[in-house]
């Protein structure tokens, strides 16, 4: 008993104490949260399209796998109220979350549906999404939590660049799998890379002292004890007030804005290519896969350590300020959108401004967050900056009407233009308030505790 106990409160594999580490963990599972969505939105839909099944058979499939990403606010609740603390805030959840990816990709790999098997291949995508979701939730909140200052801007730009790195490592080798062997090869050989990261997520600890696993030996650590919120009143309280706050008001509009142009051109760019440019299908998604590996590439590289090296804020001022002028460039060049050298690079500069932008933003939100309530807020940011998505493909619907699509890009750069003015004469914060809130504790109320050892 006294050596595990001290085996528990010694070194090793302890997140808070190790930087690599820290980053390391985060690539890890961003990278394996690729692997549903390279999937059920790229892989399983082109097997299905090659074996002859309908436009509307596929748009099924992926619907469906979508709408998890819509429930992401639940799960930052549930992550926030109960937990093992024992095992730390977020890991339990991680872990948990992580076994159940792979554990949907051995069923979906058992069961081997066919291409026409909608409904089964909706289960199967819809259940994948939802573990992911979790997943990508609880390591959000794991990063707001350990994640020193210095570090946010790196690892914004190791989490973007990993899940799309991930995205196209899980789409070219399941296609391929699919192809040569056929879906039950496909989806097992999924489970691989994920199952791995699970492993060693089991490995890791978030601080000393606590456990590995449930039946190890370490307790919970005092840092979260005094911060875990233990009733539903006061999470909901908290984490609204937090949201709400004055500065929290003006960078919802920033995040609301910053994904309508990301909606607006998934929805028109096919047709500009195809029925303006003259392009094929094929031209259209080859070209967008290569723009999403080099913006993942960028991203894990150089966007972070750019982000950290000019500041978070002017590095978004920057960025937004050069991208209105992308936007009003392209709609003042209207002659040469029959231009493929034109189409090309306002793709391939859509692309890589959109990951960059959000490697700006991520660490702005992450400083505004509140850590005993740190999976919640974020998730409401998070859930603030998805919901342009949708606005943006409706707006594209209609300003696009043949002989005026123009508009669309000249009302992105007005919306936009104002966005930018906000993030120019706002102030957000420049540390995080994890770290000047390291002995908060927040008013408790009627409810069943959260276990902590």
């Amino acid at each position: 008993m006294m050596a595990g106990q001290n085996d528990a409160a010694g070194g090793g594999l302890i997140l808070t104490r190790s930087k690599p580490l820290r980053l390391l963990t985060l690539f890890l599972f961003y990278f394996t949260q690729g692997f549903p969505i390279g999937l059920f939105f790229y892989a399983v839909p082109a097997w299905m399209a090659a074996n002859g099944r309908s436009s509307a058979e596929t748009a099924a499939v992926v619907a469906v796998s979508g709408l998890p990403w819509t429930l992401k606010l639940v799960n930052g609740f549930l992550m926030d109220r109960y937990t093992f603390l024992a095992m730390g805030r977020r890991r339990v959840w991680i872990i948990g979350a992580q076994s159940l990816m792979v554990l949907v990709f051995l069923i979906g790999a058992a069961l081997s549906p066919l291409p026409g098997d909608v409904a089964l291949l909706s289960a199967i995508g819809f259940a994948a999404n939802m573990a992911v979701t979790f997943q990508d939730v609880g390591i959000d909140g794991l990063a707001v939590d350990i994640m020193a200052e210095d570090e946010r801007a790196k690892a914004s730009g190791i989490m973007f660049g990993g899940q799309m790195l991930g995205i196209s490592a899980a789409s070219a080798m399941t296609g391929y799998f699919f192809e040569r062997f056929g879906f039950a090869a496909g989806m097992a050989a999924s489970a691989l890379i994920p199952a791995a990261v699970a492993v060693y997520g089991m490995a890791v600890r978030e601080r000393e002292g606590e456990r590995r696993l449930p039946w190890s030996h370490g307790e919970a650590h005092r840092r979260n004890l005094d911060i875990q919120v233990e009733a539903w009143r006061p999470l909901l309280k908290t984490s609204f007030s937090a949201f709400l706050s004055p500065l929290s008001l003006l960078l919802l509009p920033i995040l609301l804005v910053r994904a309508l142009p990301m909606g607006a051109f998934e929805a028109y760019h096919p047709v500009l290519a195809t029925q303006i440019g003259g392009w094929t299908q094929t031209d259209y998604t080859s070209l967008i896969a290569t723009a999403t590996l080099v913006a993942g590439l960028l991203g894990l590289s150089v966007g972070g350590w750019l982000v950290d090296f000019i500041g978070s804020q002017r590095s978004l001022v920057i960025l937004m300020v050069t991208y209105l002028a992308l936007l009003i460039g392209f709609a003042l060049a209207r002659e040469f959108w029959t231009n493929a050298s034109v189409l090309s690079s306002m793709f391939f500069a859509v692309t890589i401004y959109e990951t960059f932008v959000a490697i700006a933003v991520i660490p702005i939100c992450m400083r505004m967050c509140s850590p005993a309530v740190a999976a919640t807020q974020f998730t409401l940011y998070m859930a603030m900056s998805n919901l342009g998505r949708p606005f943006g493909a409706a707006l594209s619907g209609v300003l696009t009407q043949p002989g005026s699509e123009v508009l669309l890009y000249w009302t992105l750069a007005s919306i936009w233009g104002a966005a930018a003015m906000l993030a120019i004469f706002a102030r957000f914060p420049g540390e995080n308030r994890a770290f000047v809130e390291v002995a908060e504790t927040i008013p408790q109320g009627d409810g069943l505790p959260p276990v902590r050892n």
